[in-house]
């Protein structure tokens, strides 16, 4: 038996405890690029009935692309993330786009389902009453399966595809640094931070690229365009920890790769990952992983 794919392992899994329908869009490739990415052609399209009855036709097909395209870049320039967005059917999908970097790589269709209540069926006559290829009342008998939810239930499972987008872009990442680098590429607990908003996912992004440089929280809320207080509120609400938590993080991480893969002494580490004095260093690094330096290098196996 053919293995599947952790994201498809993800998806069919949301997919049977939401009772509704999973299409994943991918932009890059990324489904044929990576192992654990990979994905059936079947879940690369919406393919509930109504949507299949929908795109037998080809201009109705073509409206559901343009549709489809202008509902994920309207969700990537949502503050919460996502958008729930109803198509030229009916049907109502959660929209999440998937990014990177701030680009869009893809975008995750959730539902396929009715918003409340069951649409007038005058709708469907106009969508479908001229194409002599279609029997109305097969459009009835379909319509009478498709899930109906409520509002409530989509912010719900909007939460949960959020967290699914999260893991693709990081394993997109992982895999595009690997590439680049052609050497092992330590992963932070600050890479997989899922739901965050796109201004703290670029301060998350901004520490760990530089927290060894001297990083101040004025010059990070003064990069994102937030006021020092309130950048300070929303990253700990957001990350569950302080700027200065999540700096040292970055540093000691660092810190505990360079020990398990270089030669470098425990004193060059700590003025490498941006400490002026070793025991501050030694206490920060206690603080994180609950042992010192040394006890750390005893303990851990390096990596070769």
């Amino acid at each position: 038996m053919e293995r599947s794919s952790a994201l498809e392992r993800a998806i069919k899994s949301i997919s049977k405890l939401s009772g509704m329908g999973i299409c994943i869009y991918d932009m890059v490739y990324f489904s044929y690029q990576l192992e654990e990415l990979s994905l059936n052609w079947y879940f690369k399209s919406h393919n509930s009935p109504l949507c299949i009855l929908t795109k037998l036709n080809s201009e109705r097909h073509r409206g559901c692309i343009m549709i489809e395209h202008n509902r994920l870049y309207k969700a990537m320039n949502q503050e919460e993330g996502f958008c729930i967005e109803k198509c030229h059917s009916g049907l109502v999908d959660i929209v999440i786009p998937i990014k990177l970097n701030n680009k869009l790589i893809g975008g995750i269709f959730l539902g396929q389902v009715f918003l409340e209540e069951i649409p007038p069926f005058s709708l469907y006559e106009s969508l479908f009453g001229k194409d002599e290829n279609i029997d109305l009342r097969d459009i009835k008998r379909e319509i009478k399966d498709v899930p109906i939810k409520s509002y409530e239930e989509l912010l719900y499972w909007a939460e949960i595809g959020k967290v699914l987008a999260t893991f693709i872009a990081r394993e997109v990442e992982f895999h595009e640094l690997k590439s680049k680098n052609k050497e092992f590429y330590y992963i932070s607990k600050l890479d997989h931070l899922a739901g965050l908003s796109e201004p703290i996912q670029r301060a998350v992004n901004i520490i760990k690229q530089r927290s060894t440089k001297g990083l101040s929280l004025e010059e990070i809320a003064s990069a994102i365009g937030y006021s020092p207080t309130y950048f300070s509120k929303i990253f700990k609400k957001e990350v569950g920890m302080s700027f200065a938590e999540a700096v040292r993080l970055a540093r000691i991480e660092l810190a505990q790769y360079l020990i398990k893969t270089t030669s470098k002494s425990i004193c060059e580490i700590a003025y490498e990952v941006g400490y002026a004095d070793f025991p501050s260093f030694v206490r920060a690094f206690k603080k994180v992983t609950g042992m010192t330096p040394r006890e750390y290098l005893l303990h851990h196996v390096p990596i070769v």
